[in-house]
């Protein structure tokens, strides 16, 4: 029996050292060679992907980010579920973004609905047939019930604010003629405070390579906080989070290590890159813009216009951030001032919470 599975192993195996380029550790991916090969058929039809992660003691993440490059390299595929809010019967047909519609038909009770991509989209991954041909068994859709409930999901909107995804599929877009309804997200804004006249200072070319040196510093941060930067806009960054508690704490870190690095490059004070941050809570509408996933609405509008109130060194943040316990947990220690502010195009003040993160002063 061991030697009638054993080139389906090597193939495997074979198979994710392609991995290796992308920096996946070589034990990492002989412990998933092992899942690939000895795992229930079940586990590897439309496989949860906290479930593997578990098997693989690694984050949710690491594992979305092995996933993904497995996808690019032909090892799994990905695919888009959509759950009826009627029935709640899972539709399986979907195997890219751009099949998704603003509106679904349920092929279960043919009831139609919105696609909200954090609630009735999820992401599941399986085995390439070519590596692994799985038995008629392998569709199990009370086993699959039972992984869900244990693990918990992953939603669609997840995979979209995964910055691994969007680097690697880029074209991977809805139509221009739909959108998907998100109904919670995280919209993070930057601008750097005195930008012009950093540059009139230092010259173009100089002042280029201090901003470029922001942009990889908030880039990387973002990310490690399961966020996605969706554009720059000038000096800006737009960033967008599934979690309120990964937005705040990017922001802290962004200031903290944007002070480090003024330090580092020892600039004088009048020099240094000050950062200014705003944060909404909030829905809004996944949509493809410039050929790029972009995000529309009240959410994204009013996280730029309370960015531009604040004068650096602060996180701008609305009230409904405040509501989510992880953000209260978090700016324990940082100073808090409460303002409310008549913005541009809005008829009603907003409430805004300015965060002073420890040593950035």
């Amino acid at each position: 029996m061991l030697n009638l599975y054993k080139p389906r192993r090597q193939a495997i195996a074979k198979a994710l050292t392609a991995l290796e380029t992308y920096g996946v550790s070589p034990l990492i991916l002989d412990k998933f060679a092992h899942i690939l090969d000895e795992q229930d058929d079940r586990e590897l039809f439309h496989a949860n992907p906290r479930m593997l992660a578990t098997h693989l003691q690694i984050s949710e993440r690491e594992m979305l980010q092995i996933l993904v490059m497995g996808v690019k390299e032909g090892i799994v595929t990905l695919n888009w579920e959509v759950q009826c809010p009627a029935c709640k019967g899972i539709d399986l047909s979907p195997t890219h973004f751009c099949e998704l519609r603003t509106l679904h038909t349920c092929p279960a009770c043919h009831h139609i609905h919105n696609t909200s991509a954090d609630e009735e989209v999820r992401i599941s991954f399986s085995i390439d047939e070519r590596l692994r041909k799985l038995g008629a068994t392998a569709n199990d859709p009370d086993f699959r019930a039972r992984m869900d409930r244990r693990y918990g999901i992953v939603s669609g909107h997840r995979m979209l604010t995964l910055q691994t995804f969007r680097e690697l599929f880029p074209r991977e877009t809805l139509p221009p003629s739909e959108s998907l309804l998100v109904r919670r997200v995280a919209i993070l804004f930057t601008d750097l405070a005195g930008s012009t006249a950093l540059y009139s200072r230092r010259g173009d070319t100089r002042a280029f390579d201090l901003v470029r040196k922001h942009f990889a510093l908030l880039f990387r941060l973002v990310d490690e906080h399961n966020g996605v930067v969706v554009k720059t806009i000038g000096d800006a960054v737009m960033g967008a989070f599934t979690l309120p508690g990964d937005a705040i704490n990017a922001a802290i870190a962004m200031h903290q290590q944007l002070h480090a690095l003024n330090q580092q490059l020892a600039l004088v004070p009048e020099d240094y890159l000050v950062l200014k941050v705003g944060i909404a809570l909030g829905p809004c509408v996944s949509v493809t813009l410039n050929e790029r996933p972009d995000y529309f609405g009240t959410t994204v509008n009013t996280a730029a216009r309370i960015q531009a109130t604040s004068l650096g060194n602060a996180i701008a943040i609305t009230e409904e951030m405040l509501q989510d316990e992880r953000v209260t947990q978090t700016i324990g220690n940082c100073h808090c001032q409460r303002r409310e502010v008549t913005l541009k195009g809005f008829d009603q003040p907003v409430t805004v919470h300015y965060i002073t993160p420890p040593a950035v002063n």
